[in-house]
């Protein structure tokens, strides 16, 4: 009997066997191609996406001006609104860069979910890295404005 092959999302190989057995049965290979979309802004989840490879952004705008607010690669997953006990997103997420991972219906994500407070916490642990990945994001994008302003400013005297 062959080995498994080792788990390439680093969510997913983080778990412990039993949190990752619930999970399992239920993941399925994911092409994961140039611009797919992942999330909607608005509209209900239906599928949570752990990346193996490539990666996909997470943009914030509403049809205005969109901003990058996140990156998603093989240390994460998509979903956060799911882990947080939400249905939808604000922001749109696609696939910026190609790849392939794993996916779960939600309705399977909460179902483990709801078995195991340690499968719980895991994912907690990866949507609190994730806000912190987006409000640094947002830190960043404000004192990139800040300092354009302030040389304009000087600019012009």
């Amino acid at each position: 009997m062959a080995a498994a092959a080792p788990l390439r999302n680093r969510v997913l190989a983080s778990l412990s066997p039993a949190d990752y057995g619930l999970l399992e049965p239920y993941l399925e290979p994911a092409d994961l191609p140039l611009r797919k979309s992942l999330e909607r802004s608005g509209r209900l989840i239906k599928s949570v996406y752990f990346p193996e490879n490539g990666f996909a952004s997470v943009v914030s705008g509403n049809g205005k001006r969109p901003i990058e607010v996140g990156l998603i690669g093989r240390e994460g997953m998509t979903g956060i609104a799911i882990v947080l006990g939400g249905d939808r997103n604000d922001e749109d997420t696609y696939m910026q860069a190609a790849g392939h991972g794993r996916c779960i219906r939600v309705g399977h994500l909460r179902e483990a979910i709801a078995a195991s407070t340690t499968l719980h916490s895991s994912l907690l642990r990866f949507a609190h890295a994730f806000l912190k990945q987006t409000t640094r994001t947002a830190i960043a994008n404000g004192r990139a404005k800040i300092e354009e302003l302030a040389s304009n400013r000087k600019q012009a005297e």
